[in-house]
């Protein structure tokens, strides 16, 4: 090979290898700030219905996080870098794989990552996706309990058409579905409906 032709590929070779250095060492990021405007619909875009083989549960779910501080990681193990520090207990989260230990989650902003599933909750949350307010009943004519910003997590109750219940920081009342992350219904798996 001349002295010619070998510079390039001795290039190529140390740019890989610098690159994939480079990659390894990038720390993780948090989080963006949630503001309206801000929040991915869930699309399947891939995603098939079914009931999963780990879990027995079906997949696409909604869950939510444990935690105050939860990693997510690029792959399904501690030995995968993570990607995103999450430091928000009870954001909700989508479900849209699993492997024995591990679950990979589309979060509100529509980032994909591998958490453990002990970091994960059942419990049935939501986030608003603008400003508004919870009433008392199911009606923008009702009394107001109380306002909300973008971002608010909140527990989640019953959903109709276009309300839903919802508890947060000791109020309960009605929201209307379109300001919530959370509240869609996602496709059934079959045996599920």
């Amino acid at each position: 090979m001349s002295q010619f032709r070998c510079r390039p590929a001795v290039f190529a070779l140390v740019a890989q290898i610098i690159g994939i250095a480079v990659a390894a060492n990038t720390p993780a990021l948090a989080q963006e700030a949630l503001t309206p405007g801000s929040f991915k619909a869930f699309a399947t875009g891939g995603v098939e219905a079914r009931v999963s083989d780990f879990s027995g549960q079906p997949v696409p779910r909604y869950a939510s996080l444990k935690f105050d501080e939860v990693n997510g990681r690029a792959g399904p193990s501690t030995d995968y870098p993570v990607r995103w520090n999450y430091a928000r207990a009870g954001l909700p989260v989508i479900v849209v794989r699993e492997s024995k230990e591990w679950r990979m989650i589309r979060d509100p902003m529509g980032d994909e990552v591998w958490v453990n599933k002990s970091q994960l909750g059942e419990r049935r949350m939501a986030i608003t996706t603008d400003n508004g307010v919870v009433y008392r009943e199911p009606s923008g004519g009702a009394a107001r309990v109380a306002k909300f910003s973008a971002g608010a997590v909140v527990s989640l109750g019953d959903c109709g058409n276009a309300w839903c219940r919802v508890t947060a920081d000791g109020h309960k009342g009605w929201v209307q579905r379109s300001h919530l992350w959370g509240a869609d219904p996602l496709p059934a798996a079959p045996g599920k409906n």
